[in-house]
């Protein structure tokens, strides 16, 4: 006799008939079943990290399931670079630049025009052991008006710097006592070099220029004794550099008429395709280039011609 039947025989009153006890029995017999029965069900239904048996619970990671087949993979990587290869006006969203202009500039009505960028996205897929692509642009238009402040004691290279931009500051000792005592606002410029004898000279404006990224240094490339060659070379570029298997640059802002943004373009192009030269063994593959503007949609433009 099982347990729960001896317990409810020990509990049943005294004057229950045979009859009644062998029908309370068998009740009891059949709930007892109905626990080894459902015991289980409960037990997969468990949301604890491990069941009573020991056998984890925890759900499949998507990992899981990721096609690790090499062959599979080597298919799946060809067909992303015939899709990217297709010409762009292929494309279902491609538009010619004027006509996406056009819907640039309507998603940018009310908004200020320094506000109003307009970026290409370009989609790189790099080979294995190819370098991320990376150089300078020098946009026919800028995009916005640079500044520089340029420390040197030297006479001759401050008439050259005078004669060669009316937007750049020129200056010794004397400009790191005004930036010092505030009288000249170093917020308004985005650029700062400076010759080797004057970077000692930087220290007591160091916390000035640093919060502000203004702060010359050897290793930013920025501390030359050929000032004048370095400022020639990047006052008024576009540093780039992939990132990923993207490549953004802003190109204009949607108060730049048709001709402008077009000429930016093809400046990004040129200097794009020419950051890898010809021979490289393992060039990168420059794919769907899309043009957007802060509050605009993506549109597929023809990058490269």
């Amino acid at each position: 006799m099982c347990i729960t039947s001896r317990v409810l025989q020990t509990l049943a009153p005294s004057n229950f008939s045979s009859t009644v006890m062998q029908h309370y029995l068998m009740l009891a017999a059949s709930f007892q079943r109905s626990l080894k029965l459902t015991a289980p069900l409960i037990r997969s239904f468990s949301t604890r990290s491990v069941l009573l048996n020991g056998v984890p619970n925890a759900r499949p990671s998507p990992k899981d399931h990721a096609v690790k087949d090499p062959k599979v993979l080597a298919k799946r990587a060809q067909a992303k670079k015939a899709k990217q290869k297709q010409s762009p006006s292929l494309h279902p969203l491609y538009m010619e630049v004027p006509t996406a202009m056009r819907y640039m500039r309507a998603a940018e009505v009310g908004q200020p025009a320094k506000k109003t960028t307009v970026s290409i996205q370009l989609t790189v897929l790099p080979e294995k052991g190819s370098t991320p692509l990376q150089g300078k642009i020098f946009f026919p238009k800028a995009i916005k008006d640079n500044k520089a402040i340029v420390f040197t004691s030297d006479e001759d290279v401050r008439a050259k710097l005078f004669a060669l931009d009316e937007r750049i500051l020129v200056g010794g000792s004397d400009l790191v006592e005004q930036i010092q005592s505030g009288a000249v606002d170093v917020s308004k410029f985005n650029q700062s070099y400076a010759t080797p004898e004057m970077v000692a000279f930087l220290r007591p404006i160091a916390r000035v220029l640093g919060p502000k990224g203004l702060m010359p240094t050897a290793k930013r490339g920025t501390v030359s004794e050929d000032i004048v060659s370095l400022i020639e070379e990047n006052f008024g570029a576009f540093n780039f550099k992939q990132k990923g298997n993207l490549l953004s640059i802003p190109v204009a802002r949607c108060d730049f008429s048709d001709e402008e943004v077009i000429r930016n373009i093809q400046a990004a192009s040129e200097a794009v395709y020419a950051c890898q030269p010809p021979g490289t063994k393992k060039p990168n593959l420059i794919g769907q280039c899309c043009l957007s503007s802060t509050l605009g949609p993506a549109v597929v433009i023809d990058f490269k011609n």
